[in-house]
C-alpha cells in the first residue's frame, strides 16, 4: 500500500479485539450474546468498534432479523402503582397484535436495568422503558440495535411517550393561587428522574410569570409513601402554604405525617399529588392530583414499538417520534 493510501479492507472482530486487549471470542459474545460479557468490558468493546468503524450487521443479524413476538417492558419499580397501569396498557396492546410481554423490574438501579436488557437482546423484538434510570448514551446505543420506546422520559434520538406535565401543573398552581396560597414546596422525585426535573421547571416557569406565588424545591429520599413521611420532617423547618409532590405516593405519605403531627389538611397546608393512582381518591382527605392516563401511555408506547418492529425499513428513515398524552388537574379535598 502506497503512502497516503487508505486501506479498504473491512475492520474485523480481530481488529476490535486487539484494540481492546481481549480475545476475538469475547468481542463476538459482546455483540451476539449480551450478558455473557461484563458491562464494563462490553462498553470498551462497543467504543472501540465505533472508533474503528466495525460494522455489527452480520453479528447482530441473528437477533435483529428474526421476530420473536415478544417485547420487554422495563419499569423502575414494579411496586409503584403508576407503573402497573402503564404495564397493563402495554400488555393489552401487545395481546391485540399477537405479541407477548416480559416484565423487567430494575429496582431504581441503572446497573440492573442495563445488565438485564443486555441479557434480553437476543430473545425480544424491542424494549419499552417506563421511568428508565439508564443513561442517555446507554438508551441511544440500545436503540441502535433494537426498537426502543421510553415512557415518561425524552432522550435525543429515541422515540418517547410523555405526559403534558406542564399543562396539569399549571392548572394545579392556578388553583392554589385562586385559593390564596402564596408559597409552594415541590417535593421532588429521584435525582435521576427526567420527569421530576420537567415538573420542577414547569412549576418554576409558571411561578415566574405570576408574582402572587413563590416555589421552592425539597428533595425526597424515595418516591414512596415513606419518602413523603420523611419529607414532612424537612418541610416543617421551612413550612409553606401548599405542597405539590412528584407523585401521589409522596403526597399521601406527607399528608399522613402532617395529620399525625396535628396539622389540618388543607386548612394548614394544601397537598397536591401527581398521577391519580387508584387509591388517591380513597384516602382521607381525598387527594387532589394531576391525572395522567397511564394505561393510555402504555397502549400508545407498545403500538409505536410494534410499528417499528414490523416496519423496520420504514421507521429507520424517519426521525424519532414523541407522543404527548394530555393530563388534567383533579381538585379534591386535600387542596
Amino acid at each position: 500500500m502506497g503512502v497516503g493510501e487508505e486501506s479498504t479492507a473491512p475492520v474485523t472482530i480481530s481488529d476490535v479485539a486487539r484494540a481492546v486487549g481481549v480475545a476475538p471470542s469475547t468481542v463476538s459474545r459482546a455483540f451476539s450474546r449480551p450478558g455473557r460479557v461484563s458491562v464494563k468490558t462490553s462498553e470498551r468493546i462497543f467504543q472501540a468498534a465505533r472508533q474503528l468503524g466495525y460494522r455489527q450487521d452480520a453479528v447482530l443479524r441473528v437477533s435483529t432479523d428474526r421476530t420473536y413476538h415478544l417485547v420487554a417492558v422495563c419499569v423502575a419499580d414494579a411496586m409503584n402503582p403508576v407503573f402497573g397501569a402503564t404495564v397493563k396498557g402495554v400488555f393489552a396492546g401487545a395481546r391485540k397484535r399477537g405479541y407477548m410481554v416480559v416484565l423487567i423490574d430494575s429496582n431504581e438501579s441503572s446497573e440492573i436495568e442495563s445488565e438485564t436488557t443486555k441479557r434480553s437482546l437476543t430473545t425480544v423484538d424491542g424494549f419499552i422503558f417506563v421511568g428508565s434510570r439508564m443513561s442517555d448514551a446507554g438508551l441511544r446505543h440500545l436503540a441502535g440495535i433494537k426498537p426502543v420506546i421510553t415512557v415518561n422520559r425524552k432522550v435525543p434520538g429515541v422515540s418517547a411517550v410523555t405526559p403534558a406535565s406542564d399543562e396539569g401543573l399549571g392548572e394545579a398552581l392556578t388553583h392554589l393561587i385562586g385559593d390564596g396560597r402564596s408559597t409552594v414546596t415541590y417535593l421532588a422525585g429521584p435525582m435521576v428522574s427526567w420527569q421530576s426535573g420537567v415538573r420542577w421547571r414547569s412549576l418554576l416557569d409558571r411561578a415566574r410569570r405570576d408574582d402572587k406565588v413563590t416555589v421552592h424545591q425539597l428533595a425526597c429520599p424515595t418516591p414512596t409513601i415513606r419518602g413523603g413521611i420523611e419529607a414532612f420532617d424537612k418541610w416543617k423547618t421551612r413550612p409553606t402554604s401548599a405542597v405539590i409532590a412528584y407523585n401521589d405516593l409522596i403526597a399521601i405519605g406527607f399528608m399522613r405525617r402532617a395529620m399525625a403531627c396535628g396539622l389540618r389538611i388543607p386548612d394548614d397546608v394544601a397537598v397536591i399529588g401527581f398521577d391519580d393512582i387508584p387509591f388517591s381518591a380513597l384516602v382521607s382527605p381525598a387527594l387532589s392530583t394531576v391525572r395522567v392516563n397511564q394505561f393510555q401511555m402504555g397502549l400508545v408506547a407498545v403500538n409505536r414499538l410494534l410499528d417499528m418492529v414490523e416496519k423496520p425499513s420504514h421507521y429507520g428513515r424517519r426521525p424519532p417520534s414523541e407522543d404527548i398524552i394530555p393530563v388534567s388537574f383533579m381538585a379534591r379535598e386535600s387542596g
